[in-house]
């Protein structure tokens, strides 16, 4: 499921964004799917990321957000990577300066780095449409993924249009949490199954609460009281970890 996750912003039917995985406005994202090498850790790879990747981030003013998602509970056939590497760039220049800088014999150090410690599959691409505003800080957060499909007749219109900060502010209000939302279009490399992604991400309280109000009903309840429209699609759920890399 999350090669589908990878990255970069094509001017699909989205348009615009907020953090944790957020920006103002839509952006592109580029995602990596890996394997842990022999002897490596996933601790590894963050460490790494936090220290090294940061440093020649900060050095090359790479203008981009970064987060390792540690798969929890993922369906087949998306449930073999043992980490996805996830960057978002405001714009599609952003990501070209980025990719020349690490590509170039100076910084060969740092491409080795990683392929010493993981082995991942070329990047995906796609378009991250803000929704609700993520709460930044917490070094890491649990994030949910729903893959989506629209429903026969409905429109990637009709699902932005259900999908929209009214209701996750009217649900994050009646549950008395702060979750955040965005929304991903698949782009460059994918050729999916589903037509969207729903991402739901906030802190280790909030994102509980809002499992425990899907257990007892109570998000159900704070949907119908924001209006009883069906949902213009259908969704099945994973579920990751989000490290925070740079933000």
């Amino acid at each position: 499921m999350l090669r589908l996750l990878m990255t970069t912003l094509l001017s699909l039917p989205f348009m615009t964004y907020a953090d944790h995985h957020a920006m103002p406005e839509n952006v592109v994202v580029e995602i990596y799917e890996c394997m842990l090498n022999e002897g490596s850790s996933l601790q590894d790879v963050i460490a790494y990321a936090r220290s090294d990747f940061n440093a020649w981030a900060e050095a090359e003013d790479i203008n981009a957000r970064t987060f390792i998602w540690e798969p929890v509970a993922i369906t087949p056939p998306y449930h073999e990577a043992e980490l996805r590497w996830i960057n978002y760039f405001p714009t599609w220049a952003d990501y070209h300066k980025a990719n020349k800088a690490w590509t170039k014999p100076e910084n060969a150090k740092n491409p080795a780095a990683i392929a010493a410690m993981t082995t991942c599959e070329k990047p995906v691409f796609a378009t991250s449409k803000p929704v609700t505003s993520m709460p930044s800080g917490a070094p890491q957060k649990p994030l949910i993924v729903g893959v989506c499909q629209l429903n026969e007749g409905a429109t990637m219109s009709d699902a932005t249009t259900y999908l929209s900060d009214a209701r996750m502010q009217a649900m994050n209000k009646a549950l008395g949490l702060n979750n955040g939302m965005m929304l991903w279009a698949p782009g460059f490399g994918l050729n999916p199954e589903f037509d969207f992604l729903q991402i739901i991400a906030g802190t280790d309280t909030d994102m509980m609460g809002l499992f425990d109000a899907v257990r007892t009903g109570a998000a159900r309840k704070a949907q119908m009281a924001f209006n009883d429209q069906p949902a213009p699609m259908s969704c099945h759920w994973d579920l990751s970890t989000s490290h925070q890399v740079r933000i």
